[in-house]
Formats: structure tokens, C-alpha cells, sequence
């Protein structure tokens, strides 16, 4: 395995999370627009009106359109998370063995076709917005960027040492980011200078150009694979167990039947002192933040145009702008915080959660554009809680297992994200002609819930270095620093 510091995997990153940001908007408006004079038969011209301009007109349709529009999203976004879940699990345990660059390819040629399809859907102007739902089925059978990003992480940590895996997992936060910025800032402009075609064949185009870039410039991070191959074959014949198992019998089946089973042991298994404890809690903590950040993502822009009537151009704004400072904080902070203080992993996820906790609180007690920014801004640290988490991780396990428990993590996320993003939806629903901010206060709820976990973690740790040899408690603290 060949460690290295160059930028490699990062770049298709990058520009899918340019296509997703630019469009992403785009995909709502165009849900909303379509769902007011196709599917609720209002004025077309009317309908035109939402989200690009802030009058009566807009705030009597708005809060009628809105409920109906986010079920169709919501639909659409289940079928994007429940299969990519399975698909997920199974591509991880299998890329341990046979390589992450197929599977990288295979996830970004279905985000490729769900753009295309999105192309074909916006020229007709009289489809029903349910159409646009089958626009998930490309992404859904080739693992979406659950699968996506879930072997980016094992092929990070495959050409990373323990020393610089942290700062590499902080900089894959930045690119994704990065192009989460491009993507955002650009969007309201290419829109108004163009149409949704177009923006979706600019998305495909970048979506294009990872797919070439990850052919020519992105190596195998698994070496010897057919190598490893005859390893398995011989291991399955002989019926000796040598790798995640503990025993011998799982080895004597064909390992595609085996696959979610070794996911399961291996990131159940004992290990020495409380490490099982503290991989399970980090599971836990990882998958339910990154159900928090995306679905107070995908509710914001709603929640926004209902609360202070934001049009597209000035959200496009706002999340430039908080994508920009998260950028800062993240790059800033993890150098700081790791390299200057030396500060552990988990305390500096702690303070990650403090920084999305003050934000979310700002978020339910704005009243006014200024509020909403503040509450941007302090949430400069945020994104450092889910790299350093996943830092941890992979300091605790052996590298070929690490594919197991990052495939384990993406996976139950997606299954958190299907289950419960539904639930912010209906509350939202619910509760926009009260108080369009209360969903917030489940966001509270979870982020308390988060933070109790970590602070499990940080006591689990101190306890294990009770338990630990001084030189060993040295050389981990190295490894994290």
C-alpha cells in the first residue's frame, strides 16, 4: 500500500459536490414551480413567480405549494438513501479485497445518468413532478454518493499514515466544501444567465469530468488484488480463517454471501480495552450529526423562504457565504487545534458540537436576516466533528478493515437518513403555520444527545490509558497528533 499526500481521490470529490450544490436549489425550485401549475393547477405565470421574487403573490402560494413539493422530494430522497444503504455495506466489505477505484467509477457513472435523465426532465414542461422522482433509479442501483463517499473515506485512510490522517480526513471535508461553495455561489447566477437544461448539463459535465479524471489519475489504493484474491480462494478451501472472523466457518462460504455478516462482526468484535465501546459510540454519534447536517440542510431553503420570504439568489448568498467561513474554520481549526495544541480527536469533535449547537439555537431565535447569518457564522467549527471522528476510527482498527466499518458508518447512515428525514418533513409540515423555526428544536434534541455520546468517548479514552503501557499511551497520542 503506497502512502501519499497528493491530491487524488479529492478531485472527484470536488466536483460532484459542485454538481449537487449547483443544482440542488435549482431541483427544489424547479419542484415547486412544476407542483404549482402541473400538479395544484395555478397560473403558470404566477407559479414563475416562487422563489424568484418576494410579493403578495408568493406569500399566499408559497405555504400552500411548499407541503406538497417537499413529499415529492422526500420520495425522491428515500429512494436515493434505502438501496445506496445495502449497496453501500457491500461495496465496502468488497473493496477491501478487490480494489476501491472500480467502485468509485460504478458510483459516479449513476450520478452521471441521473443527471442526464434531469436534462430530459426539464425540457418537457408539462410533467408531473413524480416524474422527476425516477431520476433517483440511476443513482439507486450504482450506490449514490453514499457509496461514493463512503470508499473516498477507506481510500483516504488507505494511502494515509496515522499521522496525517486526520489532517487528511480534515481536507477531504475542505474539497467537499470547496466545491459546495463553487457550486452554491455560481448556481442563482448560471440560472438566471441560462435554464434548467442547461444548469443540468453543466452539473453533467462536471460529473464527466471526475469520471475521466478517476480513470487517468486516481491509482488503485488496494495493491496486489488478484493477489489477494487466490488468498481468499485458498482460504475458503482450506477452511481456515485468517482475516475478520474469528472462526473458520464463515471462510467455507462464498464471501458475496458473506459480506454484511463480516461488516457486522467486524465492527461488533473485542477488541483490547474499551476500543469495541468507542468504535460503536463514534458509529453512533457520526451517523446521527450527518443525519442532523442533512436535514437541516435540505429544510433550510424552505424554511428560509417561509420565514423571512429569502428568494433563490439571496439563500444562494447565505450558503456561500457559510460555506466559505466552514471552509476557514475547518482548515484553521483542525490545524490548531491538532497540530498547535495537540489536542485528541474526540475534544475536538466536542467542540465542533458546541460550535453546531450555538448555531442551531441562533437558527430558532432568528427573527431577521442578521439573526441568520449570526447563526451561520457560528457555526464555523461544525464541520470538524465528523473528520475527526472518522480519524479515530481508523487509529482503532487495522487497515483492511477499515473499508468494514466506513462502509458500516455510510450505511447506517443512509438507513438513519431514510428513517428519519421523513419525520423533519412532517414536522415541518406541520408546524409551518406556527412556527416554521420549531424543527429546530429537534436538531437541539439530537445534538445533546450527540454530545453526551462523545463525552462517553473521551471518558472510555482516559479509563484505556489507565489500562495502557506508557509507551503505547506515547505513540497513540502521536498518531492523533
Amino acid at each position: 500500500m503506497a502512502y501519499t499526500n497528493k491530491v487524488t481521490v479529492e478531485v472527484p470529490l470536488f466536483l460532484i459536490y459542485v454538481y449537487f450544490l449547483l443544482t440542488s436549489s435549482v431541483v427544489t425550485n424547479l419542484i415547486i414551480y412544476r407542483t404549482c401549475y402541473v400538479t395544484l393547477g395555478y397560473n403558470k405565470s404566477d407559479c414563475s413567480q416562487l422563489g424568484n421574487k418576494d410579493n403578495n403573490v408568493t406569500h399566499h402560494y408559497e405555504k400552500i405549494v411548499q407541503p406538497y413539493a417537499d413529499v415529492v422530494l422526500m420520495v425522491k430522497s428515500l429512494f436515493d438513501l434505502l438501496l445506496p444503504m445495502f449497496i453501500c455495506l457491500m461495496a465496502g466489505s468488497w473493496s477491501d479485497k478487490h480494489g476501491r477505484k472500480p467502485v468509485l467509477l460504478v458510483t459516479l457513472g449513476g450520478i452521471a445518468l441521473s443527471a442526464a435523465f434531469l436534462i430530459f426532465y426539464s425540457l418537457f414542461e408539462n410533467l408531473s413532478p413524480w416524474i422527476f422522482v425516477m431520476s433517483a433509479i440511476p443513482t439507486m442501483i450504482t450506490g449514490n454518493r453514499t457509496t461514493f463517499f463512503a470508499i473516498t473515506l477507506s481510500y483516504i485512510s488507505d494511502t494515509s499514515t496515522n499521522q496525517t490522517r486526520g489532517i487528511r480526513m480534515a481536507f477531504c471535508e475542505v474539497a467537499l466544501a470547496a466545491g459546495s461553495l463553487l457550486g452554491s455561489i455560481s448556481s442563482s447566477y448560471i440560472f438566471y444567465a441560462t435554464n434548467y437544461p442547461s444548469m443540468f448539463a453543466i452539473g453533467l459535465a462536471c460529473v464527466s469530468i471526475g469520471i475521466a479524471y478517476t480513470i487517468f489519475f486516481v491509482p488503485e489504493s488496494i495493491e496486489d488484488r488478484q493477489k489477494s484474491r487466490k488468498l481468499i480462494t485458498n482460504t475458503e478451501g482450506e477452511g481456515e480463517g485468517k482475516g475478520e472472523g474469528e472462526g473458520g466457518s464463515e471462510e467455507e462460504q462464498p464471501v458475496k454471501m458473506n459480506l454484511f455478516k463480516d461488516i457486522i462482526q467486524t465492527t461488533i468484535k473485542k477488541r483490547e480495552n474499551y476500543d469495541r465501546a468507542v468504535i460503536i459510540l463514534i458509529l453512533v454519534c457520526i451517523v446521527f450529526y450527518d443525519f442532523l447536517i442533512h436535514a437541516d440542510t435540505s429544510i433550510r431553503y424552505v424554511f428560509l423562504r417561509s420565514k423571512l420570504h429569502w428568494t433563490f439568489p439571496k439563500y444562494n448568498l447565505f450558503n456561500s457565504v457559510c460555506i466559505l467561513i466552514s471552509i476557514t474554520g475547518t482548515v484553521a481549526g483542525s490545524y490548531i487545534l491538532q497540530r498547535m495544541f495537540h489536542m485528541k480527536n474526540s475534544k475536538i469533535a466536542m467542540i465542533g458540537l458546541t460550535s453546531m449547537y450555538s448555531c442551531v439555537i441562533l437558527q430558532f431565535l432568528a427573527t431577521n436576516d442578521t439573526m441568520i447569518y449570526i447563526a451561520g457564522a457560528s457555526k464555523c467549527l461544525g464541520e470538524l466533528v465528523s473528520p475527526m471522528l472518522r480519524a479515530k476510527i481508523s487509529h482503532l482498527v487495522p487497515s483492511d478493515e477499515v473499508g468494514k466499518i466506513f462502509a458500516m458508518v455510510v450505511g447506517a447512515g443512509a438507513l438513519v437518513n431514510a428513517t428519519l428525514t421523513p419525520v423533519y418533513t412532517l414536522f415541518y409540515n406541520s408546524t409551518i403555520y406556527i412556527n416554521s423555526a420549531l424543527y429546530n428544536l429537534l436538531s437541539i434534541a439530537l445534538l445533546t444527545m450527540i454530545a453526551a455520546l462523545v463525552l462517553l468517548i473521551v471518558y472510555l479514552e482516559q479509563k484505556s490509558q489507565i489500562n495502557t503501557p506508557a509507551v503505547q499511551i506515547v505513540e497513540e497520542d502521536i498518531n492523533e497528533s
